[in-house]
């Protein structure tokens, strides 16, 4: 079986191709705001550099998010297209889950979180041997620290929020911080152990307003008291 995996929820786009071969190749770039405009392109180079054609793919595997709203429309809208046109299934997968995977082979908790902005952090908490012990949630990333201080234990945080947020996460006991995205070559993996959906039952895992929404409700107020 033949993966392309998708990853756009973060500033950064990651594509891979593998299967039960492993890892065939991958590409990662900070794409800022550009998720448009760097995934056609990667899916291209990628193609060629392995020479697999997208009619060999087998399974569109996805980041579904929680992640930046706009990369989650472009990955999901991009993976939704392809798999429709090959006659493919497709695979979700959260972000958090993405993150935590290449950790879960230590003692210790994980906790993976994705900035949100605004400040504010997507985080789920995991437990090697068990895999994800809490659901994806939003929180301030004080809320997250004394979450964490309050299990008493070990913790790794991965992930660029808990980059982001170091020296707030750093007060609250035991924590060892690593900065890191969700990456598509650990989308290749759990693809293959991820049930399959059709390619229109994709959904995005907001947890969260978009945040022009936010905007506008938050100046909707404002222009009805002029």
């Amino acid at each position: 079986m033949i993966v392309l995996a998708i990853d756009t929820a973060t500033p950064h786009v990651s594509v891979a191709i593998g299967g039960s071969d492993g890892i065939r190749g991958s590409f990662s770039a900070a794409a800022g705001r550009r998720h448009a405009e760097t995934l056609a392109p990667a899916i291209a180079l990628l193609s060629a550099s392995t020479g697999v054609a997208l009619s060999d793919i087998d399974r569109v595997a996805v980041d579904v998010g929680p992640g930046l709203f706009t990369g989650l429309r472009v990955g999901l809208a991009t993976s939704a297209a392809l798999a429709t046109a090959l006659e493919c299934p497709a695979v979700a997968v959260a972000s958090v889950d993405l993150l935590a995977y290449p950790h879960l082979q230590g003692p210790r908790l994980v906790a993976a979180v994705v900035d949100a902005r605004r400040a504010e952090v997507f985080w789920a908490l995991y437990r090697p041997g068990s895999g994800r012990v809490t659901e994806p949630c939003v929180a301030a990333p004080e809320d997250l620290a004394a979450a964490l201080a309050a299990l008493g234990e070990d913790v790794l945080a991965v992930g660029d929020g808990a980059a982001r947020y170091r020296d707030t996460l750093a007060g609250a006991g035991p924590i060892e911080v690593r900065d890191g995205y969700p990456q598509a070559t650990d989308l290749v993996a759990l693809a293959a152990g991820s049930d399959p959906v059709a390619p229109g039952a994709l959904r995005p895992l907001y947890l969260r307003q978009a945040d022009v929404r936010i905007g506008w409700e938050q100046r909707a107020p404002q222009a009805a008291a002029r």
